[in-house]
């Protein structure tokens, strides 16, 4: 038994051993010094641990440190222990961790220790103008964003310049926020459409649902920015959407129907065009869930020269709140007119050019009219 244990004891203590000198060295001590926000001083020292525990001090070997932010991208890597700190491009107070690394009989001993980067807040300035032309899905905007950041040991602020700046737009019709629709900016200025953007169906659809309750709807814009992708709100806006009058809406029809008679004549007649011209605006309706216009309008002109010939072409002319997607469907003509038709158009529908509304100036305090 008493052998047994011996060699027990033995078999321990080589095993003791190797695992001591397997690494025998750490950092004895680090400690950092804010020079600045801008810099760090690095202090490290290295000792080395014996078989039975001691601590022995020894020299600094060949030392690497590293420099990581929050989402740990290295923002500095060599030797030197007075590191630079890019304080500017980091969010406010953003975790920044030092480590230091030595190397001694080519294993690496490291060491980590972390500080904070500097408080930093944004002030911003903006203009906004929604809904553009009674349009609900356009707008345009124009932020002036300044970065400023606390000063070094003092309760000052200070502008600096950051093109880490990144911000979003939140719209959302009153107390539907969670329905909202971000719109993201990377240039001062900008314009924006709605429709094209995630979410747009849920704002829709409670803008519509508004506006049908109370013939108005409040928009509000929050403006949220940050550093480094770590955005707060810093800005919000609001703007007053009123149902589109009627005569406005007569007036948008009028000058659609104008516009698509100019475009079917410049195709069915002659060079030197016709001698009279009658267009007849017969009925209208708009498709809200579409935001489309269904208008049915004839077209009547003269011939040219000695010869007076009269040609007629009716039909349905579609075309969407803001002028695109326009196409006229003949329904009717007379003789004149379909030949005329036949022999210029292939069937009976002709796709025309994007149209440009025509509509009294929309107001300037933040209202405007839709739906």
């Amino acid at each position: 038994m008493r052998i047994i244990a011996t060699s027990f004891l033995l078999v321990g203590s080589v095993l003791l051993v190797s695992c001591t000198e397997h690494n025998p060295y750490v950092v004895s001590e680090l400690s950092l010094e804010r020079l600045g926000w801008d810099t760090v001083r690095v202090d490290v020292r290295f000792a080395r641990v014996n078989a039975w525990g001691k601590v022995d001090s020894v020299e600094r070997p060949v030392t690497t440190l590293n420099l990581f932010n929050a989402t740990f991208d290295t923002l500095y890597s060599g030797p030197e222990l007075i590191l630079p700190v890019p304080d500017r491009a980091l969010a406010s107070e953003e975790p920044v961790l030092v480590e230091v690394c030595g190397r001694f009989d080519g294993m690496n001993v490291c060491e980590q220790k972390g500080f904070l980067a500097s408080p930093k807040r944004i002030e911003a300035r903006h203009d906004l103008d929604y809904p553009q032309n009674g349009d609900v899905e356009q707008g345009s905007y124009s932020v002036t964003l300044a970065v400023e950041r606390k000063a070094w040991q003092a309760d000052s602020w200070q502008e600096i310049e950051s093109r880490e700046v990144s911000g979003y737009w939140l719209a959302y019709v009153d107390g539907h926020e969670d329905e909202g629709v971000r719109i993201p900016f990377r240039r001062t200025r900008g314009r924006f459409n709605l429709a094209r953007l995630e979410n747009y169906r849920d704002f829709n659809y409670y803008l519509r649902s508004a506006l049908l309750e109370e013939s108005e709807a409040v928009v509000r814009f929050d403006l949220y920015v940050g550093l480094g992708g770590d955005e707060t709100r810093v800005a919000n806006d609001e703007k007053v959407v009123r149902k589109k009058p009627r005569e406005i809406r007569e007036l948008e029809v009028g000058s659609f129907v104008e516009q698509a008679a100019v475009e079917v004549l410049r195709r069915l007649t002659s060079f030197f065009g016709p001698t009279r011209t009658y267009v007849y605006l017969d009925s209208w309706q708009f498709i809200e869930s579409e935001r489309r216009y269904v208008i049915e309008m004839e077209i009547t002109w003269g011939g040219t020269f000695l010869r007076q010939r009269w040609y007629r072409i009716g039909g349905l002319l579609e075309v969407k709140e803001d002028g695109s997607g326009a196409v006229f469907r003949r329904t009717k003509s007379n003789e004149r007119g379909a030949d005329r038709w036949e022999g210029r158009i292939d069937g009976d529908q002709l796709r025309l050019n994007d149209m440009h509304p025509r509509s009294p100036d929309e107001s300037t305090d933040g209202s405007g009219e839709a739906g």
